[in-house]
Parts: structure tokens; sequence; C-alpha cells
């Protein structure tokens, strides 16, 4: 017995001890998502184009130096490839139509009927993520939708809405909504890219109103260019910082134009006017300060 009792104890002081970070109650967890990754429970296959090609010109605008909060509809907060798509949203819209139970799920998230996903789609923009950004991502798992908070590297495909808001992550087809607020410092979980740092990670916060464009950087020239919200790829032209938005941004933080400086609700904003979309429980965080897209070389 007393050897039993001696093993017991040299067992249980050999256990690793938990770190105080893992010990800490509360803390959000955070997952990281690199572009072409398929993530946490997929919706469907990559449904993304090949535009993420770093920008050659010398013209585009800087990203954030800084993480913090972004207009949706800063000069050159999205990238893309002139008159080419990043992401297939026919495709997706007939994976999710066929697979009824997945589209069932989706269209809960966005908080659209069902019947509504093609209509609700072919009302959003293909981008490139230029900054790493936070998001509330919803993955398929058991048959139903999945939540979780994660970070999107940039150089990853979207699909964004009328307030610059990503919807969609076109790598696995699962649908966005703002980020959940932190009470504390997030953990971070999965592989981190090179360059990363959880500092520099923006949030999007939606325009005050819905924009008719966004002002993009090309990723092949470095260029300015103007796409149509929900337009097709087709129609889209080059542009200049000066003529392309009445919200130009400056790298020291903050965005002009009074419509870029306004705080909105979620539920009140984060929708396209005609697509019948609310944004659920999740809410943009904004704890941080407000930090813009350079719209100078």
């Amino acid at each position: 017995m007393v050897l039993a009792v001696g093993l017991t104890v040299l067992l249980v002081e050999r256990q690793p001890k938990s770190s105080p970070s893992a010990a800490a109650s509360g803390a959000p967890k955070v997952t990281l998502q690199a572009a072409a990754a398929p993530g946490q429970d997929p919706y469907t296959g990559s449904v993304a184009g090949s535009a993420s090609a770093t920008p050659s010109g010398s013209a585009a605008p800087s990203a954030p130096a800084t993480g913090g909060t972004v207009d949706g509809t800063a000069i050159g907060l999205y990238g893309g490839t002139q008159h080419n798509a990043s992401c297939d949203v026919a495709q997706l819209s007939e994976f999710l139509t066929t697979h009824q139970d997945k589209g069932k799920a989706w269209a809960g998230v966005e908080g659209i009927d069902p019947s509504q996903i093609p209509d609700y789609l072919h009302s959003l923009s293909s981008a490139v993520l230029r900054v790493d950004t936070r998001v509330t991502n919803h993955g398929f798992a058991n048959g139903v939708a999945t939540s979780f908070q994660s970070v999107l590297q940039a150089g990853s495909a979207v699909l964004v809405d009328s307030h610059g808001l990503p919807r969609v992550r076109c790598a696995c087809g699962n649908p966005l909504l703002p980020p959940v607020a932190d009470p504390v410092e997030p953990e971070f979980s999965g592989s981190a890219w090179p360059g990363f740092k959880a500092e520099h990670v923006v949030t999007v916060r939606p325009a005050a109103t819905p924009t008719a464009s966004l002002v993009m950087v090309d990723q092949t020239t470095g260029g300015l260019f103007t796409r149509p919200v929900g337009g097709s790829a087709g129609v889209d032209r080059p542009t200049s910082s000066a003529s392309g938005s009445s919200k130009s941004a400056n790298p020291s933080g903050g965005t002009s134009g009074s419509s870029a400086s306004t705080s909105t609700s979620p539920g009140a904003s984060s929708s396209p006017p005609s697509s019948g979309h609310s944004s659920g429980a999740s809410s943009p965080a904004t704890e941080h300060g407000s930090t813009a897209v350079s719209s100078s070389p």
C-alpha cells in the first residue's frame, strides 16, 4: 500500500502544469485561417479564383500599418483583378441550391430564405482582402451551421456587401458576419502565417450608407479601379482616388468624410437593403481605434 501511494504521488507531480493563459477563463478563442486553406467545417470546396497576386505598380494605396477599425468602403481596403472575379458566384449558388441541407443552414446565418440565395449572392461583389481581417465565421457540421471567431489572412478571396462587409469566404463557401467584440485579449489557434501580428488585425466597420461601388486595388498593376457592388466584373473601370470615392483615408488613422466616421448598429447597416438580410447576434468589434487605408502612394 505504501508503495502504491508513493507511485501515485510521483505520477501526479509529473503531470504537466497548466499555463496561466490556458487556465484563464473567458478568453475568446480565435482561429487563424490562411488564404487558401479550406479551414474549419467548410461548406464547399474552394470557389475562389487566383486573384491574390502582389501588386507590381507603385501607385497602389498602402494597406493599414496597424490594426483597428476600417470603414468598409475605404479606398484600397480591398483588392482584385480588373475584369476578373475572385470568387465563382454561380458555382457557389448552384452548390447551395442543390444541397438543401447546407443551403438552409447557410441562408439561416445570412438571415434570408433559402430561395433567396442566388439573388443574395449576386448582390455581393468579388474582392480580395488586403489586410488580415477579423470575422465571425460559420461552418457546417452534423447538419447545422457552426460559429467561430477567426482571422482571415490578407489575400483571402471574399464576397463583400454594399456596406463593405465581408459576407462569404470563397475558399470554403462559409458565410461571414461581423466579429464579436472581445471582452479580454483573445487567444489565437492554428498556424500563424509569416508576418502575422495580432495588433495588425483589422475589423471592418459597415459604411453608414450603402455604396454603389467599391474603389479597389488591382492586384496585378497596383492601380485603382471601381467595381460596382453586385455588378459583373466586366463593368470594372479604372479610377483615381480623387474621383473614385467620397471617403479617402489617411495613414495616421481615421477616415475623412462624414459617412466614414459614423458608427451604425450592425442590425441596421450590415445588409443590402433589398436582400432581406439580418446581421444575426454578432456585432462589430469596435474596441480599437479607427484605422483606414492610405489613399496616397
